[in-house]
């Protein structure tokens, strides 16, 4: 585990910060960190909420958000900082209790060190709910969690990165497939015809035809060209309006030339 005495409240949001995403990905163009993307993902969860609570009322909208904002909070204190999904889709059982044990370590190590209380919840076991989808509240979070995943591996493809291909194509096999059976607690929300709901497999070649889009660098004027992923769309609109649009076309990284 990374050293305890550097851990504070106040330096919550600088930690974070400093945990890249897709750590395991040599190059990402557009490469966010773990404030970021928990930011993102409470954005993204306030403009899914409304759906979900007509058909059901009685999700606790305040213990959501609070999810959404902390759920990524343990990494702090894990060695392995952010493991993207491609990586534990490869994991086998014994791997994920594993990891999973790694996860509730880190948790209860943080919270020793974080307010008891936020908010009028306990703090370890909002990670906790994180950590195992136990509540609708977490499993609504963490499909969220997916779809801005997902986006940021679609925001690479378009801009050329090869490497994220599958990352897509998994969202699109793996992780987007059977998701009552994976979201039980939730599972109504599947059946209402939205486009944060009804996910469907995107054929990518269609953008790279006749000049459509991608695959280079984005500018102010190329990334707002629209494609049919209609999650990716939104996700693009709300990262725009929340962050800007320098978040979307600034290159942070590239891949180094061969000779």
């Amino acid at each position: 585990m990374k050293k305890k005495c550097s851990i504070s409240w106040k330096n919550r949001e600088q930690d974070l910060k400093n945990i890249k995403r897709y750590n395991k990905f040599t190059v990402m163009f557009y490469r966010t960190d773990d404030l970021v993307h928990s930011e993102r993902v409470k954005f993204l969860l306030e403009e899914i909420l409304p759906f979900v609570k007509d058909i059901y009322p009685e999700i606790d909208v305040k213990k959501a958000k609070l999810i959404a904002k902390h759920h990524d909070d343990y990494e702090i204190t894990l060695d392995e900082g952010d493991i993207p999904l491609q990586l534990k889709l490869m994991m086998d059982k014994n791997e994920h209790s594993i990891l999973q044990q790694k996860e509730i370590y880190a948790a209860s190590l943080l919270s020793s060190f974080y307010p008891k209380k936020i908010n009028g919840y306990f703090y370890e076991q909002i990670l906790l709910h994180s950590i195992f989808k136990d509540c609708m509240e977490a499993q609504l979070v963490s499909f969220v969690d997916k779809i801005d995943g997902y986006c940021e591996a679609v925001h690479e493809v378009l801009a050329g990165n090869n490497v994220f291909l599958e990352p897509v194509i998994n969202y699109n096999l793996k992780t987007f497939n059977n998701l009552k059976d994976k979201y039980p607690l939730i599972e109504k929300i599947f059946e209402l015809k939205n486009i944060w709901f009804d996910l469907c497999v995107v054929d990518l070649k269609v953008f790279f035809e006749n000049g459509n889009i991608g695959s280079l660098p984005y500018t102010e004027e190329t990334v707002k060209k629209k494609t049919h992923i209609l999650q990716y769309e939104k996700w693009k609109e709300i990262t725009v309006k929340k962050f800007g649009i320098q978040q979307l076309i600034n290159q942070v990284e590239f891949h180094k030339l061969t000779k």
